[in-house]
């Protein structure tokens, strides 16, 4: 089966508590494990960052689920394409909370980070696939 990547970005329509991060995690990473998906999830002050990996259809239709979640706004998928090999293999759903300590020690750090918005990224996918690869190896929870 070829595998695929999705990747999108999102405005919450609330902030998110630690224990509603956590919550939303185990959800993800049950459903995750279940389908054969794996990924990260990135949050910053209501924004989301997350891609997934796996089959097509499978990656399509939870995304689809996503995006029909009232937690979300301004959905946009930033890229989709076809990988030789997850880069997120080792995780249903790793997860990195951005936030002002960490903020600055991001490699090639730019304003954009302050204030994210999906259509920035929508924009700058090459962007996304960076700040995605520099939090593959500091996974908080």
């Amino acid at each position: 089966m070829p595998l695929n990547c999705l990747v999108y970005a999102s405005l919450a329509t609330q902030k998110f508590t630690d224990d509603q991060l956590l919550s939303l995690l185990k959800k993800a990473r049950d459903n995750n494990e279940r389908l054969d998906i794996t990924g990260m999830l990135l949050y910053r002050d209501g924004f989301f960052m997350q891609v997934l990996e796996g089959d097509l259809d499978d990656i399509e239709e939870l995304f689809d689920v996503i995006a029909d979640d009232s937690r979300h706004s301004d959905i946009i998928v930033v890229y989709k394409k076809p990988i030789k090999q997850r880069s997120f293999a080792k995780w249903t759903m790793g997860f990195n909370k951005i936030d002002d300590k960490n903020i600055e020690s991001i490699k090639g750090f730019t304003q954009f980070l302050k204030n994210p918005t999906p259509e920035f990224f929508k924009q700058n996918a090459s962007e996304a696939e960076a700040l995605l690869d520099q939090f593959k190896h500091q996974l908080l929870f």
